[in-house]
């Protein structure tokens, strides 16, 4: 799960936050905590400027991913959804609603399968054991 620059612009860039959720509006939101409170993920690493935050968390991608109904792709692409956040500052919060989300499918980035690249950057055919 990323969240863009311009979230973590937003919440001025937090050390921690929470991620929470409710099944019943279909919305996510994430909020600014202080490292001891309950649920707490590491959000932006001290003194690290940061353009875009990825969470890894199975506990978080389990919990946001049920809001999903992603299809079954080619093993050369990813299945997306792209939700825009509502911002309350006042509360060092940012929610983002499912049911508007913008979902899609996109050739994945990156180096190929069975592509080896050599040290100028140019692809070369796969090779093959014998």
């Amino acid at each position: 799960m990323r969240f863009n620059k311009n979230t973590v612009q937003e919440l001025e860039a937090p050390r921690y936050v929470q991620i929470l959720t409710n099944p019943h509006t279909k919305q996510v939101a994430i909020h600014e905590c202080a490292e001891t409170d309950a649920n707490a993920i590491e959000f932006v690493k001290p003194n690290h400027k940061t353009a875009s935050v990825t969470l890894n968390s199975p506990v978080v991608l389990n919990a946001v991913l049920r809001f999903f109904d992603f299809p079954e792709v080619a093993d050369d692409e990813v299945a997306f959804a792209q939700l825009k956040g509502t911002s309350f500052p006042e509360d060092k919060t940012v929610i983002f609603d499912v049911r508007d989300c913008r979902q899609g499918v996109m050739k994945k980035r990156g180096r190929k399968k069975g592509v080896d690249y050599n040290a100028s950057g140019n692809a070369s055919a796969p090779k093959h054991a014998a």
